[in-house]
């Protein structure tokens, strides 16, 4: 339970086997770091490792650290071991996973109002509820953007059923977030939802790489989710196909920045969302 996922050491492999490696590690069929990810989901508690699920909360955090595999001190989102082995095998592999933004309309008016420590912790309480939905559902926090959200939905975590998985965490968010305290301070979200291929790895320099997404899916999806209303989600025509789900009854033709033709999109308003627009 302490190895983490590597390559053979007695060679160097080249850009080639590292994208294998990262394809096999990104859709699952790494059998080592599925199992790896297996037990340690049997002790809690979030956070979790991005790549083995390592807990870094509650009892688990105590086997963690004892087993070397607590948090990376220089990418937090990462358990040591983990870090250790993509540092040496950079790199990653294009693979087809769902992406989900999700951000607080008019932050800025809020803020202005609220002062910087009520902003501050209304942030925190989107921050919880928006994580709590996403990891609910498979999906993990890819990074917090100021008074937004980014989260994936990877093979390796959410299944061949990684659209749906998205599709159900954009539901969940909007359901979070109509607590009365987030209400009462203003706070409306709205949400986009995209899949499709997406490059997903280790970015950045040797002693400071993250585990993130990058491609055109990503940009749609943070398209998708500064164009959605408050209390809107904002799901491609294309996840919500592959997700297998029904007709939808609304729907609209969305420009995209950059774009040259419009995308189809199917727009999800929850119920409490409605009664509070």
């Amino acid at each position: 339970m302490t190895d983490a996922p590597t390559v053979d050491p007695n060679r160097t492999p080249d850009r080639d086997d590292h994208t294998e490696m990262w394809r096999l590690m990104l859709t699952g069929e790494d059998p080592h770091l599925t199992t790896l990810r297996r037990i340690w989901r049997w002790l809690p508690s979030s956070p979790r490792c991005k790549l083995c699920a390592a807990p870094f909360g509650g009892v688990g955090r105590v086997a963690t650290r004892v087993l070397m595999h607590g948090p990376s001190n220089v990418s937090p989102l990462l358990c040591n071991l983990c870090f250790g082995s993509i540092r040496k095998t950079p790199g990653g592999a294009e693979v087809e996973i769902g992406v989900l933004f999700a951000d607080i309309r008019g932050s800025t008016g809020i803020a202005e109002r609220a002062g910087a420590a009520e902003f501050s912790r209304l942030i925190q309480q989107f921050y919880q509820r928006a994580t709590k939905a996403i990891e609910d559902h498979d999906g993990i926090v890819d990074k917090f953007l100021g008074d937004g959200i980014m989260a994936l939905f990877i093979p390796l975590i959410a299944g061949a059923d990684f659209a749906a998985r998205a599709i159900e965490a954009g539901e969940g968010i909007l359901d979070a977030v109509m607590d009365p305290r987030l209400l009462e301070g203003g706070v409306r979200v709205g949400v986009g939802v995209h899949s499709g291929l997406a490059f997903v790895g280790a970015i950045g320099s040797e002693d400071r790489l993250d585990f993130t997404a990058l491609g055109d899916t990503v940009n749609v999806a943070a398209r998708l989710g500064g164009a959605a209303g408050a209390g809107e989600l904002l799901i491609s025509d294309r996840t919500w196909r592959a997700a297998g789900r029904p007709d939808a009854v609304a729907r609209r033709e969305q420009e995209i920045a950059g774009r040259g033709e419009t995308l189809d999109v199917v727009v999800v308003t929850s119920e409490a969302a409605r009664a509070v627009a």
